[in-house]
């Protein structure tokens, strides 16, 4: 499994990511689940999400029967291995109904998809894999979401190479004057919630403003 070295190129570069779990490789109590449990929490105490990829891997669209089952049970899993509750989904097969969409809404959980797949679980390639990513990077004039297997040691070697693409492009922006390609976090799927107001507000701001004024008086010395 590819993941300890996916975390230790993105710990390297500073960088956050998604990974999306199925419930069945770490619910049993087999010394190699024990293990995967152990690398979820080290995966959340290091700043990265771990998502819902449902229980067993199935379309839900086809297998409408189970589609309560098949998350739940993953986010019950996540949830005891890391302590968070997983926010965020990507349905196997990149599968969407209504019915999905209803279920994933009633849980507060969002949808995850992909627009960049280079298809690396069907060889191990990794030039190809690298060549794909970065031909579409190089013209993507909008978000971009690329979509990597860590069981596929072609597609973790491949993402250090990818990054250092991007890197290359960016120090290329910096001297040509161009924009650059910005990396963004799983924030940009979160809502932005606004703290209920406790009636405290007036005085905090008059506490504030006090302490600026200070800190300008402050400074002129």
């Amino acid at each position: 499994m590819g993941t300890p070295l996916i975390l230790e190129e993105l710990t390297r570069r500073g960088l956050k990511a998604v990974f999306f779990v199925n419930g069945n490789h770490i619910v049993r109590g087999r010394s190699e689940d024990l293990a995967r449990r152990d690398l979820l929490r080290k995966l959340a105490t290091h700043g990265h999400l771990v998502g819902n990829h449902t229980m067993n891997h199935k379309n839900l669209c086809q297998e409408r029967d189970s589609m309560s089952a098949e998350i739940d049970r993953a986010s019950e899993i996540v949830a005891y291995a890391t302590g968070v509750r997983p926010l965020l989904f990507r349905s196997p097969y990149g599968a969407r109904c209504r019915e999905l969409d209803r279920a994933l809404a009633e849980r507060e959980v969002i949808q995850v998809g992909w627009n960049m797949d280079p298809q690396e679980w069907r060889g191990d390639d990794e030039d190809a894999i690298v060549k794909y990513a970065t031909h579409v990077l190089g013209r993507a004039q909008g978000p971009m979401i690329l979509l990597l297997h860590d069981k596929n040691l072609a597609a973790v070697h491949a993402l250090g190479r990818i990054l250092d693409f991007v890197a290359s492009e960016n120090a290329r922006a910096v001297r040509d004057g161009a924009m650059p390609i910005q990396l963004v976090d799983y924030r940009v799927f979160l809502p932005t919630q606004t703290l209920p107001e406790t009636g405290l507000e007036p005085w905090v701001g008059s506490c504030v403003s006090s302490l600026n004024a200070l800190t300008a008086l402050g400074s002129l010395f």
